[in-house]
């Protein structure tokens, strides 16, 4: 069926009837002219009759009636309506989803698919008449997408795209559009331009016929790349002047393997170690690195590896802080251990705090990372709640009970930590046997070589159950006399025996410096890294609640103010940038221009694997594959033949010239034909011979 854009103008055929009337009532005047007595031009005169005049006349009517037609019905644009077409397309306005992901930084064969996309995306404009709206969607976030621009406008938005860290599925793509179209009331002829990656381009959870879309698979060179996934501490007790251990986590995405693959580590923006790897095939591998830290306060730790042509996966950021000054609460009974106060106190970066249990400040003990709870007969209710709310902390508890406890108190003390209770008193002599030189309280504090028959003695201890496999020293009996149990991020190191040279000579053997371990023994809860989008958690022990947060990064000119809550469960502060932070690297946060703690944020590691649908994928999950067009087609000539169906004023066109050619001819060479023939047909039948010349 055909049909026209402007249907209007097809009352324009009423012209046909100009010519009609014409025909019918000739205008024309006739002057008889006499001529002299020629007998040639008179037979000829006389045989010409009427039938001539009228078929010349027909012909003439036909012709001019098809060239007025023919151009009335071009400017009318005729076309055959395309079957596949939807109604939006009528809508007049357009949704364009651009997908600046990192991914499509990648090479293909039509060189960078962002590029490509983008050139495509202005295809699309083309193939819409002017006066169309046009919304723009992208994986960066923009406060104006929801409202409409012009051509113009949406194609110098379009050159401007750059590729984004922030990931969008497919699904809020969809629910963006369909947002668009509710609050604007109009339909939407949507175009998404994509290299379908599977990590985010989730089709198939997409079930919503409301929406008319129109997929352009952009097909992305799987690029080789080795990136560098994530990173993580084995110990989170961080200490001035000790070896650091970190794990790096690396995933080759080729079918290459890769010898030797150097990985350097900076600390503070400086090269601190550098090692290598070696990764296979589609494998994932973690890389030890070693480094030694000799500061405090802020450390900011940077991993990077060299590969190309994926470069945003190369580098990892990541932080941690290393206390100048650890607060050490000593909580006594009678009087304070003075073998405890004299270690402590010979340390600079120990600050002790000595309280008598009658007079402790609950409201202070959040303040300490290190308690120490020093020879108490039993442990208040009071106190084993505060304790248990510092399990969120990461505090670290030193239990040493005294000559007589309270058994059923400790108990209920100890099940904040598993499920580790006290059975009986044991007063008979035995050694240390064993120690866990594995246990970072334990490295470096008796050699290897040592004679374990030197090992100091006890006379007295509690014995335990469910304690063998957390024990980190055991006596000869096989009993545990240290262990170590942990709860969320609270570690509790408790020893079976009062420590005092009326109980044995540990105080006063060089395994008693395990106490001063304990006290280093700081963990750190807050995360090391973040990802780009995501909030990050610290904890609130050093932040006021009136004066604001900032992220600041003086070397960019970054000054930040989040959105910040305080998690009372959890102790804990929840920064949320508000999707400030576009860029991966080490950022500070202060208040009050003090620094606070290091965030450090990455961008998401799911673009690193290259996995995308195919085109055969695809329409497995569109009802309609005619809505899937490869890119590298004409888009601005399908879109407009799609959307218009097939046009005809091309063939109408040639039509109008045609009657136009036929109206010439007739009127310069019908008359001198038939009349040459005529007067041809006379001379042959007078046998005279005689130019004859007609003006």
């Amino acid at each position: 069926m055909i049909a026209f854009k402007h249907p209007e103008i097809l009352f324009g055929l009423l012209a046909i009837a100009i010519p009609i009337i014409i025909h019918l009532f000739s205008f024309r005047t006739y002057k008889k002219v006499y001529f002299h007595s020629l007998q040639l031009i008179k037979n000829i005169q006389i045989e010409q009759n009427s039938t001539k005049s009228k078929l010349k006349e027909l012909l003439l009517l036909i012709s001019r009636i098809g060239l007025i037609a023919c151009v009335i019905i071009v400017f009318a644009q005729p076309y055959i309506p395309n079957a596949d077409s939807p109604q939006s397309h009528t809508s007049g306005a357009v949704a364009i989803y651009i997908d600046n992901s990192f991914s499509t930084q990648a090479e293909s064969e039509n060189g960078v698919v962002l590029e490509f996309e983008k050139k495509k995306a202005q295809e699309i404009v083309d193939a819409y008449p002017n006066d169309t709206k046009f919304f723009l969607f992208s994986n960066t976030a923009n406060s104006t997408e929801q409202f409409s621009r012009t051509s113009e406008e949406v194609k110098n938005d379009i050159s401007e795209i750059a590729p984004s860290p922030n990931k969008m599925l497919f699904s809020d793509v969809v629910k963006k559009m369909k947002l668009c179209q509710h609050k604007n009331e109009i339909l939407l002829d949507c175009h998404i331009l994509s290299d379908m990656q599977k990590q985010t381009f989730d089709i198939q959870t997409v079930q919503d016929s409301s929406l008319e879309i129109t997929y352009y698979p952009f097909e992305n060179g799987k690029p080789n790349n080795i990136s560098i996934d994530s990173c993580y501490f084995e110990n989170m007790q961080h200490i001035a002047g000790q070896t650091e251990k970190i794990m790096v986590k690396l995933s080759n995405n080729t079918d290459e393997t890769f010898a030797n693959f150097p990985i350097k580590l900076f600390i503070n923006d400086t090269l601190r170690a550098l090692s290598s790897a070696t990764i296979k095939p589609q494998s994932i591998i973690s890389v030890p690195i070693e480094y030694n830290i000799s500061t405090t306060g802020i450390i900011s730790g940077k991993l990077e590896i060299e590969d190309y042509p994926i470069l945003y996966d190369n580098s990892y950021f990541f932080t941690y802080f290393i206390d100048k000054q650890i607060n050490i609460l000593n909580i006594y009974d009678k009087t304070p251990n003075k073998h405890i106060s004299a270690l402590c106190k010979r340390q600079e970066n120990f600050a002790l705090t000595q309280q008598p249990l009658s007079s402790i400040d609950y409201s202070t003990i959040a303040n300490y990372p290190i308690i120490i709870l020093d020879a108490l007969q039993s442990i208040p209710a009071g106190l084993n709640e505060e304790i248990k709310k510092l399990r969120t902390l990461g505090a670290t508890i030193v239990c040493i009970p005294s000559e007589n406890i309270d058994v059923n108190s400790y108990n209920t003390f100890l099940q904040n930590f598993g499920s580790q209770r006290i059975t009986t008193k044991d007063t008979i002599k035995t050694a240390i046997e064993t120690l866990d030189e594995r246990n970072i309280i334990l490295k470096n504090v008796i050699d290897k070589s040592a004679n374990y028959n030197s090992l100091p003695y006890i006379t007295m201890h509690y014995k335990t159950d469910n304690q063998r496999n957390n024990a980190t020293i055991t006596l000869q009996d096989k009993e545990a006399f240290l262990t170590q149990t942990s709860a969320k991020n609270a570690t509790l190191f408790f020893f079976n025996a009062p420590l005092s040279t009326t109980y044995g000579n540990f105080v006063v053997s060089p395994l008693f410096v395990v106490v001063y371990n304990m006290c280093m023994y700081v963990s750190s809860t807050n995360e090391i890294q973040t990802t780009i989008g995501n909030t990050s958690e610290i904890s609130t022990a050093k932040l006021t609640t009136d004066d604001a947060l900032h992220i600041v990064k003086p070397e960019k000119n970054i000054d930040i103010i989040p959105h910040y809550r305080n998690d009372i469960q959890t102790a804990k502060t929840i920064i949320n940038p508000m999707n400030q932070i576009t860029e991966a690297g080490n950022y500070t946060l202060t208040q009050k221009n003090t620094p606070i703690s290091g965030l450090a944020y990455n961008y998401a590691r799911s673009e690193s694997i290259f996995e995308f649908f195919t085109t055969e994928e695809l329409q497995s999950f569109v009802s309609n594959t005619k809505k899937i067009i490869q890119p590298t087609h004409e888009i601005t000539a399908l879109l407009k033949e799609t959307r218009e169906g097939t046009p005809l004023w091309r063939i109408v066109l040639g039509a109008a010239l045609f009657f136009l050619t036929c109206e010439i001819c007739i009127l310069l060479f019908f008359d001198k034909l038939l009349l040459k023939q005529k007067t041809n047909e006379k001379f042959a039948e007078t046998g005279q011979k005689t130019t004859f010349v007609y003006e």
